[in-house]
């Protein structure tokens, strides 16, 4: 017995891993784009090149039904996500069209996967750089204070929104890793929106971003439809028993979780680099 060319047995895992993932990003909100990552390089032994595809389109597939509640509770700031997306959706295809024809080259699969560890790694630091600024009460007020400067500034804040916003789309084309750990500081701090307008707006963005990311290496033949496909409906069974949960654990733990899941998985890859 067959599904899209997979056997059983690599169906179940495919599954068992959306699942996997999903509950962790239940859990915890974020790292949906790193875990899937590192999913298919570790687990399926994809390539860098086909292993970003991959995950792009599993990460569009599931957002859409999480920026789809969130539009539905107005909890997109959609002036700040156009503007991040004036600057992210150039550089997102640029880098997507670069990338995706690099499949030949040996050398630059080798570059692109040590990257990628990189990038992994600076996800992990940002993230414990916001578990500390939580339990700091000073660090929230200068953010606020820091959001109030750039508001009054507007030639700044659109400035800062397609330069970051480019960034952030490039790295996303390149790795796709990046959507919740980077857009949601840079959406406090240069918008200064509150918590659910942030996660909502952050949702909206890594859906667009992945989404042009996976019809760009779909273009190029550097994705697994199939896997991405059978690990988001995996995923779907996760996020929900992963956000029951969620609500029953203190959010330090949780976050402390989910940057011990990444860092692991993160020394897993540099080991089997």
């Amino acid at each position: 017995m067959e599904l899209f060319g997979l056997g059983i047995w690599e169906t179940a895992l495919r599954l068992a891993m959306g699942a996997a993932i999903g509950f962790s990003i239940g859990l915890t909100g974020v790292g949906g784009g790193v875990l899937g990552l590192q999913a298919t390089t570790l687990v399926f032994k994809m390539d860098p090149i086909m292993a970003v595809g991959t995950t792009s389109l599993y990460i569009f597939l599931t957002n859409i039904s999480a920026s789809f509640h969130h539009a539905k509770l107005k909890n997109i700031a959609w002036n700040a996500a156009a503007r991040i997306l004036a600057g992210a959706i150039p550089a997102n295809i640029l880098v997507s069209h670069w990338i995706s024809g690099q499949g030949n080259n040996a050398e630059f699969k080798n570059s692109l996967k040590t990257f990628i560890i990189c990038i992994v790694f600076f996800s992990v630091g940002v993230m414990i750089v916001n578990a500390i600024n939580t339990l700091r009460k000073k660090a929230t007020e200068e953010e606020l204070h820091l959001a109030s400067k750039i508001q009054q500034h507007w030639i700044l804040r659109n400035v800062l929104s397609v330069l970051l916003g480019a960034l952030i789309g490039g790295l996303i084309g390149a790795t796709s890793v990046g959507g919740g750990v980077l857009i949601v500081p840079m959406l406090i701090i240069v918008f200064g929106l509150s918590a659910a307008r942030t996660v909502g707006s952050s949702t909206f963005i890594a859906l667009i971003l992945t989404l042009m990311t996976a019809l760009v290496y779909g273009k190029g033949g550097a994705l697994e439809a199939p896997t991405a496909i059978i690990m988001a409906v995996g995923s779907l069974g996760g996020v929900r028993h992963g956000t029951q949960l969620s609500v029953k654990l203190p959010d330090q733990m949780l976050r402390l979780i989910m940057i011990g899941l990444i860092l692991a998985a993160a020394i897993l890859m540099l080991a089997n680099r």
